[in-house]
């Protein structure tokens, strides 16, 4: 009998826990105190990513906007932007990017939701909910009941 569906459905359930965890970790961001941000730059970041195709090797280029804001905890400033909770969005072309960042014009202010432990990681906006890690969770243990299946019939 071969072993290769246990291994799937092992790594699988692996996967599967990792991604529940992010998805309980995020719920627990729904009760982290809140705070009042201000927008204090704003930048398009340029990021160049490998690919190499058959006909030759390229760079694909990506725009991130990232926002910096700050807001005060315990009356200490703190500065910090949105690369550091969720990832801020990706776009293939530049004015994309801009036109995200045409919603926080420096001087905005908005609401933040930071770590008590550590406020330099804070969601911007209000609460989502992290449908894509949910549906990532939901296919891995699929695969591995799946495999545990193939394998149990094996």
């Amino acid at each position: 009998m071969s072993q290769v569906p246990l291994l799937i459905a092992i790594a699988a359930l692996a996967g599967a826990a990792f991604s529940g965890y992010g998805v309980w970790r995020r719920r627990a961001v729904s009760a982290w105190p809140r705070a009042m941000a201000e927008v204090i730059a704003t930048e398009v970041i340029e990021r160049r990513q490998h690919s190499q195709r058959r006909e030759h090797f390229e760079q694909q280029a990506r725009f991130l906007p990232r926002v910096e804001v700050r807001f005060e905890v315990a009356d200490e400033p703190v500065v910090t932007d949105n690369r550091r909770f969720d990832a801020p969005p990706s776009f293939t072309e530049r004015e994309a990017a801009e036109a995200w960042l045409r919603d926080y014009p420096t001087g905005k202010t908005l609401e933040v939701r930071y770590d008590p432990h550590d406020p330099k990681l804070a969601q911007f906006g209000p609460s989502r909910i992290p449908t894509r890690r949910i549906g990532l969770t939901l296919f891995l243990l699929a695969m591995a009941g799946f495999a545990l299946f193939i394998y149990l019939q094996g």
